[in-house]
């Protein structure tokens, strides 16, 4: 699957259980298909890297190990990972779908945005990468062409770890050549250097210089002339003035974007509440019930209400309208989204109040709790991922557990899944066909150690776990 007619030719066509249904989007290092699944009746995007990477042994490894690790970032705004693989010398990613366009389409159609939609979007990035990098992910592509959004506005981010895997596997390192996409690229990625969570944030700069101005600050006819100007020249703040962005919000943009990596924002915390705070101090009201950003929401109310600029706010009334209004809220659980009036998720049936993550005991090193996830591999479940709070799972067949699975080698009462003395536990409850850890069966009633990267059999049924934090 080389060359463009190639790659149209699997419209029509499956991979595994997906059958691709159009093109959506093509790129140097992917093509990106919508597809349906039928199994579980919903569409996905299966993005599929050229035929000549498959065919190199080094490439499948480091692809696998990479997409492993992305795999495991859990966040609302980064495109949730399903499955990858390989079939027919085709390797594969499959991940959520995502209907309404990319932030490039959005620019491309309306040009520059309101400062308050520019702001929405660049800090849900924000968000996004942080996530990514307290992991240890550097994103090294971001771009409005890599940030998905959904027809509400809510943005996700996509294609972590693909400029890694192929910087890895290629010998582009000269200036001008590295692999990404110059006009948003830092100038220590520019030229080959070691790139770190600074360097994500530069990009994240130009995008927001674009969204605002409806234009990349440097522009040329080759990448390495692009690379010079990010290197040598100053970023054009006469565009930012010229469209009214107001001065505070430009002061936090030359900072993202500054040459050398120690002047620059070293976190996309810091990144998110400096512009926050511009907003404020520009009597900008960001649209959060549009970004679904609670965390942010309240970092906002917070300025308004301590910013002088802006008197008489009363300290609370957004949320307080939240609270009353009828929105979507994310099922820990499952992640689906369901209506704020309900009480059990209408996808797996967890509890929408989710009062068993007061059971959290343990944080991770970045200060989150330790959780367990389940990415199914197999069965009806297939592409669906679970979390689980440091509290008792129960695993089977039949209602009443905690996880239903309905496969036919599931025993109704099959397995047990806890948290204790910092690790994550599981037992098989004397079930029929056994529960497996990584092809070794396992005792009944005798609790294993889990890894996170372990691969589980329920019976038949195949799941990949993973520690979240």
């Amino acid at each position: 699957m080389g060359t463009s007619d190639d790659m149209n030719s699997l419209v029509g066509k499956s991979l595994g259980q997906f059958r691709i249904v159009e093109k959506i989007g093509a790129g140097g290092m992917a093509t990106v298909f919508k597809a349906y699944q039928p199994m579980l009746d919903r569409h996905v995007a299966v993005k599929v890297l050229p035929d000549y990477h498959a065919r190199d042994p080094i490439f499948k490894e480091r692809f696998l190990r990479e997409a492993r690790s992305v795999a495991k970032l859990d966040h609302p705004n980064i495109v949730q990972i399903y499955l990858f693989g390989e079939e027919d010398d085709s390797t594969y990613i499959v991940m959520q779908y995502v209907d309404g366009g990319t932030l490039k389409d959005k620019l491309r159609q309306s040009g520059a945005l309101p400062v308050a939609d520019a702001l929405k979007f660049v800090i849900q990035a924000a968000e996004g990468l942080g996530a990514a990098h307290e992991h240890g992910i550097i994103h090294r592509d971001v771009k409005p062409a890599n940030m998905l959004l959904r027809k509400d506005g809510h943005l996700l981010l996509s294609d972590f770890g693909i400029v890694k895997i192929l910087e890895s596997t290629t010998n582009l390192t000269r200036v001008g050549t590295g692999i990404g996409t110059p006009q948003y690229m830092s100038p220590e990625q520019g030229t080959g250097q070691a790139v770190d969570a600074s360097s994500d944030i530069y990009s994240l700069g130009i995008v927001l210089f674009h969204c605002l101005t409806g234009r990349v600050p440097f522009n040329a006819d080759s990448p390495l002339t692009i690379t010079v100007k990010h290197l040598n020249e100053p970023l054009p703040v006469a565009f930012l003035r010229h469209v009214g962005v107001p001065q505070p919000i430009e002061q936090v943009i030359l900072k993202m974007t500054a040459k050398a990596p120690a002047d620059r924002y070293q976190k996309t915390a810091e990144v998110t509440s400096e512009l926050v705070r511009a907003a404020a101090a520009a009597r900008i009201q960001l649209p959060w019930n549009l970004s679904g950003s609670m965390i942010m929401a309240n970092a906002a109310q917070s300025a308004f209400a301590s910013s002088p600029a802006i008197p008489d706010v009363a300290p609370n009334p957004p949320l307080q309208h939240s609270a009353q209004a009828v929105v979507n809220v994310s099922c820990f659980r499952c992640q689906a989204q369901n209506p704020s009036d309900r009480l059990f998720c209408t996808s797996c049936g967890y509890e929408l109040a989710d009062r068993k993550a007061g059971s959290d005991r343990v944080l991770g090193p970045n200060g989150r709790p330790v959780l367990a996830r389940f990415l199914m591999q197999t069965g009806v479940l297939s592409g669906r991922a679970f979390r689980f709070h440091q509290d008792l799972t129960t695993i089977g067949r039949t209602n009443g557990n905690d996880l239903l699975i309905q496969g036919k080698t599931v025993s109704r009462h099959h397995a047990r899944l806890w948290f204790e003395n910092n690790r994550w536990l599981l037992a098989d409850l004397q079930s029929a066909n056994g529960t497996f850890v990584n092809s070794a069966r396992l005792p009944a009633n005798q609790p294993v150690a889990l890894n996170d990267g372990d691969v589980i059999n329920f019976g038949d049924e195949v799941v990949l776990f993973n520690i979240l934090y």
